[in-house]
């Protein structure tokens, strides 16, 4: 009989087996056209089991874009203990540390499905842990601006939480303009995120 331990370490193998082929096949086929059969076929287990592990398609999307944050998670909460310097860039270094991992993990493509889903699904599930996924990056930046503020490099009266949402949300309207023209670069977005965000610190009389 097997153990409590072994199953539950098949079951994670199994769990990141799926995942790995379903990110394969996201990024080398259309996204309508990928079924739960055909991931299961590859993965040689019954689609009932996929089922029970993501649910759909769009759970299997939320899977990966959760896997990415942990990976992103780290890498921003090292970035802001190096204390990059002023306002503008340290916000631009977090939207490419963004970008970077974003790009390094998933296409354009499978991104756009990703963003099209947290549409569609606002409301359900998937809506909403994607919400819950960039609450801790807003939060993230929040850590950043309070950075900022205790090194004398943003005044200390501003309002952190609102800020953060404010640059997050602006972050965000470049990141899906990045995400939906694969004509824009990575370089091109990073100079328009910086020309908004100089905008922003001579609304906030931040060093420039």
């Amino acid at each position: 009989m097997k153990s409590v331990g072994l199953r539950e370490e098949q079951k994670a193998g199994r769990r990141q087996s799926i995942l790995e082929i379903a990110r394969v096949k996201f990024e080398s086929e259309k996204y309508a056209d990928v079924t739960i059969e055909a991931i299961a076929a590859e993965a040689k287990l019954s689609p009932v089991t996929v089922y029970n592990y993501f649910g759909n398609k769009a759970g299997l999307l939320l899977a990966l874009v959760s896997e990415s944050d942990e990976l992103l998670i780290a890498q921003l909460e090292a970035m802001i203990r190096e204390d990059p310097g002023d306002l503008i860039e340290s916000v631009a270094w977090f939207g490419q540390i963004l970008r970077q991992h974003a790009m390094s993990y998933l296409s354009k493509q499978t991104w756009r499905e990703v963003l099209a889903a947290s549409i569609q699904f606002g409301s359900q599930d998937f809506g909403r842990s994607y919400a819950e996924l960039d609450q801790v990056l807003i939060e993230l930046m929040g850590s950043l601006i309070e950075n900022l503020q205790s090194n004398g490099l943003l005044a200390k009266n501003i309002d952190r939480a609102a800020l953060a949402n404010t640059l997050f949300s602006l972050q965000n309207i470049r990141f899906f303009q990045f995400i939906a023209d694969d004509n824009i670069s990575n370089e091109m977005i990073d100079r328009t995120f910086r020309a908004d965000l100089a905008g922003l610190a001579k609304a906030f009389g931040a060093p420039t």
